[in-house]
């Protein structure tokens, strides 16, 4: 009788974990979906102004969302562990690393395309637990990431300028509980779904008119120095949309698994890692195309890629590739040969030839 109920109690356990789990993949599904159409669509900015309007809207929200959740979940021990650490180090040496092999280096300190998000966590995960013990954390660092917008020498190098500028969004979500976040899941979802469109509406209304009114860069988007004193202001705006945004997703995920969505948040950093190249491709095959066939495809093919890299099985492989690379660095593996470590091998030795031919040269 009693083996019986404790069935049952890991059971609805087990299913209430589930459930939450769905909620914040629901939240990563929507957000690296329009991640990807918005790094589709980023190359055709000068071919259509919609385009343009599109991808900065996008931006205006989609990375500070994502910086929330990763926020939330950074306070957990294996994000902060050594191993943990070590896996974001792994991954953004080998896929940084062919990127700049593919494409060329700007600087080795200046990491390439998204993945400037692996130094930015490790950054976060290595300092947010220290730091979030100070009152008023958050308006300190809203304040620093204000100010550190008056000095271009911030920039890109070791992605130090987005570390800053988006750094009060990943607090945010470090401090929101685990209780605060349960007590709005278990509510009626149509009663917090109301107040999830109504701040989407404010989100989006906001967006527009800023967007007319301080015509902002892509630069100023990524949180890049400004050009103009005034860009303090856009940035502030900035920081009001994008937490409107948050409020909004929080409000509108569903608390349950939805087809492919929940799947593609579950392995939202899979779809990260390799979606970028692609999108290149994808941007170039589509230049030529009419506006509404551009974005029709854009959508389809954002989907498809969604589809092939964030799915459980690509995902149960990268894992392991990601815990036995860590283990390379961390000197925990067992000795065998893996393709880990064929991976890490190959891109040392991309390196010393790349050394080698340009002390030649």
């Amino acid at each position: 009788m009693a083996e019986n109920l404790l069935k049952k109690a890991v059971g609805r356990s087990v299913q209430e974990q589930q459930k939450r789990s769905s909620y914040w993949d629901n939240i990563k599904g929507l957000l690296i979906l329009l991640t990807v159409f918005a790094h589709i669509l980023f190359q055709l900015q000068d071919s259509f102004s919609e385009i343009n309007e599109t991808v900065d809207i996008i931006y205006m929200f989609h990375m500070p969302a994502f910086v929330f959740v990763s926020g939330f979940f950074g306070k957990s021990k294996r994000s902060q562990s050594f191993s943990g650490i070590m896996e974001l180090v792994f991954l953004y040496f080998i896929f940084n690393s062919t990127m700049g092999f593919i494409y060329g280096f700007e600087s080795l300190l200046k990491p390439m395309y998204s993945y400037w998000y692996f130094i930015a966590l490790i950054a976060w995960r290595v300092t947010a637990h220290h730091i979030a013990k100070f009152r008023e954390i958050n308006l300190i660092l809203l304040i620093i990431a204000l100010f550190v917008g008056f000095y271009p020498t911030v920039d890109n190098t070791l992605a130090s300028a987005r570390i800053l500028g988006f750094y009060p969004f990943y607090m945010s979500g470090y401090l929101l509980s685990s209780e605060k976040s349960n007590e709005l899941e278990k509510k009626e979802y149509a009663k917090r779904a109301v107040i999830g469109i109504l701040s989407a509406g404010a989100s989006l209304s906001l967006s527009l008119f800023a967007y007319q009114f301080f015509n902002y860069s892509d630069n100023a988007l990524q949180m890049a120095g400004y050009a103009d004193p005034i860009d303090a202001f856009g940035r502030i705006v900035l920081y009001i949309i994008a937490f409107t945004a948050v409020y909004a997703l929080r409000h509108l995920s569903p608390d349950r698994k939805v087809p492919l969505l929940t799947m593609f948040g579950r392995n939202s950093l899979w779809i990260f890692v390799f979606h970028r190249p692609i999108t290149f491709i994808i941007s170039d095959a589509v230049r030529k195309l009419q506006l509404p066939a551009v974005l029709l495809w854009s959508a389809l093919l954002s989907a498809v890629i969604c589809l092939v890299f964030g799915n459980d099985l690509v995902s149960k492989y990268m894992n392991r590739f990601m815990k036995n690379g860590a283990e390379i660095i961390t000197r925990t593996d067992k000795g065998k040969v893996n393709f880990s470590k064929i991976s890490a091998i190959i891109v040392s030795l991309f390196f010393i030839v790349s050394v080698v031919i340009n002390s030649y040269i």
